[in-house]
């Protein structure tokens, strides 16, 4: 069994969301996981927030109305020490898990490691990177699930 090590990844967590929030620990692991296979280290911010926040987020920084899923700011001077923020909304993670048909809480996680995946350098904006990307996504989030067991 492969072993984390979580101190090359510092997360901190700011949860305005009240409901389906994921086990912070296990999303601590996942990024850890992720990050350690991307080979980021550093020190990251995650909001787990409501519509109306991301929306505000959303028009401020993108000049876009309206909420949106996940919301990435990257450090781009990061040298293992700042990685950046990444916004989530909970609310729309539970309307995505519902079409999705897997729990809102393993949405949560999964566009955490969306954000995650932005911060290390893939990007979205055309259909073969947006491809690249989700790929990369899927592998990662289900080889963690093999390698660590549990419910979100």
């Amino acid at each position: 069994m492969h072993s984390l090590n979580e101190h090359s990844l510092i997360v901190a967590f700011t949860v305005t969301a009240t409901e389906n929030i994921p086990d912070c620990g296990r999303l601590r692991q996942l990024l850890s996981y992720a990050a350690e296979q991307e080979g980021l280290s550093g020190e990251l911010g995650v909001w787990l927030c409501l519509d109306e926040e991301i929306a505000d987020l959303h028009l401020r920084f993108m000049d876009v109305p309206g909420a949106t899923d996940v919301i990435t700011f990257a450090d781009d001077q990061s040298d293992g020490g700042y990685l950046g923020d990444i916004a989530v909304s909970v609310q729309t993670a539970a309307v995505q898990a519902n079409d999705a048909g897997h729990p809102v809480e393993r949405e949560v996680a999964y566009l955490c490691l969306h954000g995650l995946l932005h911060i290390a350098g893939f990007d979205d904006l055309d259909d073969h990177e947006r491809t690249r990307m989700f790929e990369r996504q899927d592998a990662l989030l289900t080889a963690f699930e093999q390698e660590f067991a549990g419910d979100w």
